[in-house]
């Protein structure tokens, strides 16, 4: 084999190397990545967002492969703790979901982690060595964690939307078509006579033009070779330049709803011309590189690059196969569950729990749990009484803002506080991807060495999306056998859906055993907390 066609065959394997590097890299975390692809067309400010994977995976594989790898390198050391710290932040992503959802899954925090992620893919494909070569790159990704923008895009609406509203007031002053309407940040387009109005709020701003800009500028200074002068200077033409396309951009949609009408124009134009925008505002920095005299450093792959070894590359395969199966349920995260509140429309905790057919409902007691669950906690409790035979269950639901304080003021160590033992638990899928228990619990004896009172309670948790916010809820129906309810409409289900394998690990275990006494009570409150889940919404949709 000559030297040609051995640099050919190095080039062709670095090709391949680089290609799982960075599939294990991305793929594995697209679940988390979810409110970035899926919001590339949307008018919001984490809209341009889904450039910072793509800039800090491209500004890593320039580091590695242009830097010298001189230093002695130990293959099994880079592949054990790479796999280590795979694993480590493997088990992080796939149990945050299910004990910290508000975080992991509502807030996106799993997104945190992708640094730690893509760190230990490079220790396993590049060796240690490479940490120095993508430290500023990963801390660069950090930013894709979409509240950082938001924070930004709150901070600057007023201001923004105050700026565009005057722009199209200038702009109403030179044509005929278009005039400010009665109500503030409102215009009116003359399309064929009809008078068609369009608003101008908070996702008009130039908010996501800002947080563009500010994708692009830190790139500008760590990756862009030249003086520190040209280089803010750049990034002040980056600011300023977002704001003039996005003042433009609304200039484009107010013509195009007079030219087109609004149907094409915020069907397809309005959509896709922010991202466009976006596209030329990169191109006309890249166009000033040059007269600015800077410039991006040469791409030339360094001979010194190490090749991972066969198994090395198989285990990163293989743990980023599983991640990604064992994270397949974020992309469909069923209604309810803390990652997708279902919505009502009116939400009272007082009288949120729900009417049911042959039932009468009555309050037992209210609670303000503002000092244990948080602002504005509460907890509500009904009976509910089966009007011919007497027959009743009691209602509690637990209602707070804060999922992690909800988490800490666990059921078991309630009952435990109360001097209750658990004789039998079993944890099962209420609906799926709701976790409830079914715990069979004695009473403390009411004398000395006296029998105790064993009854069935059933607790799950969800969570319901309201005008004011999210609201996390954790609620149990109780029965004693000798007034468990059994109305006709109820169908109980002939077998419980077991837990996923994930759910398994975090849930109340199932344990003890269920005295036959009261099973058939275990078996009626299932059914009647299933319904109970169910109406709660439909009463409130």
């Amino acid at each position: 084999m000559t030297g040609t066609e051995i640099h050919i065959h190095q080039k062709h394997s670095l090709g391949i190397l680089w290609i799982l590097w960075a599939v294990v890299s991305i793929f594995p975390l697209l679940a988390y990545a979810s409110p970035l692809w899926q919001n590339v067309l949307a008018d919001t400010p984490i809209a341009d967002l889904i450039w910072i994977p793509i800039l800090a995976l491209g500004w890593a594989t320039w580091s590695i492969l242009t830097g010298d790898f001189n230093r002695p390198d130990d293959s099994e050391l880079n592949g054990i703790l790479g796999l280590t710290l795979a694993v480590v932040v493997g088990l992080a992503l796939v149990l945050g979901p299910v004990r910290w959802p508000t975080f992991f899954v509502f807030n996106h925090g799993g997104l945190l982690l992708w640094p730690l992620w893509i760190l230990a893919m490079t220790w396993i494909f590049w060796g240690i060595e490479a940490t120095r070569k993508v430290v500023a790159p990963l801390l660069y990704l950090v930013l894709v964690w979409p509240p950082f923008f938001e924070a930004i895009a709150n901070k600057t609406q007023t201001v923004l939307v105050r700026w565009a509203v005057a722009v199209l007031n200038d702009l109403s002053h030179h044509v005929s078509w278009l005039h400010s309407a009665q109500i503030a940040g409102t215009f009116g387009v003359n399309y064929h006579g009809q008078n068609i109005l369009v608003v101008v709020a908070e996702a008009c701003s130039g908010a996501d033009s800002l947080v563009g800009a500010a994708i692009v500028m830190p790139v500008i200074w760590f990756m862009i070779q030249g003086g520190i002068g040209k280089k803010a200077l750049l990034s002040g033409i980056a600011l300023f330049g977002a704001l003039i396309l996005n003042w433009m951009r609304l200039a484009v949609i107010v013509l195009c709803v007079h030219i087109l009408g609004p149907a094409i124009t915020f069907r397809y134009i309005h959509p896709v011309l922010g991202f466009i925008l976006f596209a030329l505002l990169a191109v006309l920095l890249v166009t000033l590189l040059k007269p600015f005299n800077l410039h991006m450093p040469k791409l030339q792959v360094s001979s010194t690059v190490r090749f991972a070894s066969l198994g090395r590359v198989s285990g990163a395969l293989v743990v980023s196969g599983i991640l990604f199966f064992l994270l397949r349920p974020l992309f469909t995260l069923p209604q309810g569950t803390f990652g997708n509140p279902s919505p009502v429309k009116q939400y009272h905790v007082a009288t949120f729990l729900p009417s049911l057919p042959q039932f009468q409902k009555s309050p037992a007691y209210y609670a303000n749990e503002s000092s244990v669950l948080g602002p504005h906690s509460a907890t509500q409790a009904d009976l509910y009484v089966m009007p011919r035979s007497g027959k009743a269950a009691l209602v509690e639901m637990w209602s707070t803002a804060s999922a992690s304080r909800l988490a800490t003021y666990g059921f078991h160590a309630c009952l435990l506080y109360h001097g209750d033992n658990i004789q039998a638990s079993q944890s099962f899928q209420l609906v799926p991807g709701v976790v409830a228990t079914a715990y069979a619990v004695s009473l403390p004896p009411s004398t000395v060495g006296g029998r105790r009172s064993v009854y069935v309670d059933i607790e799950w948790s969800d969570a319901v999306k309201t005008s004011q916010g999210i609201r996390y809820q954790r609620w149990s129906i109780a029965s004693f056998p000798a007034s468990t309810p059994n109305p006709t409409n109820l169908h109980p289900a002939r077998h419980l859906k077991s837990l996923t394998a994930i759910q398994a690990m975090t849930a109340p275990g199932t344990q003890g055993l269920w005295p036959r006494s009261i099973l058939h009570t275990k078996t009626m409150l299932i059914a009647l907390a299933d319904e109970m889940f169910h109406a709660s919404l439909r009463n409130h949709a």
